[in-house]
């Protein structure tokens, strides 16, 4: 029996956060691809769909937000299916919470700084792992 990693794609423009979270995720089982802002994740999502993805809401160019609309109004229905946890020190996180557009709930928002064993928890409720 083959045991399939579980892809987590990670979206942050803080080199620090996409190292930190690819080594802690790689650990912990996971297949971790990681880019630095939203342009990046749209091609990436063109190729592949991740089982989850981890995404900060203020980046340059295109913003976790801007992201989020554009994974919803994909043509391609896997995506919306795909989980989306927010990671980000951002004030925005409580605007995206109450947008009904995003259909985003509180436990799918980890504030940064996070703590370790709450992220990887997240993660695994939202990739079957749990």
């Amino acid at each position: 029996m083959t045991d399939t990693k579980k892809h987590v794609l990670v979206v942050d423009d803080d080199a620090d956060v996409r190292e930190l979270l690819t080594e802690l995720l790689t650990h912990d089982g996971y297949e971790v691809t990681a880019v630095e802002d939203g342009i990046g994740a749209m091609m990436l999502l063109k190729k592949r769909v991740p089982d989850l993805i981890i995404l900060d809401i203020m980046m340059p160019v295109i913003d976790g937000t801007h992201l989020i609309e554009v994974i919803r109004a994909a043509d391609n229905p896997e995506l919306w299916q795909v989980p989306i946890l927010i990671c980000s020190a951002s004030e925005k996180i409580d605007e995206v919470l109450a947008s009904s557009e995003f259909n985003l709930a509180p436990e799918d928002c980890v504030r940064k700084p996070f703590e370790i064993a709450d992220l990887l928890r997240r993660v695994a409720d939202r990739t079957g792992r749990a």
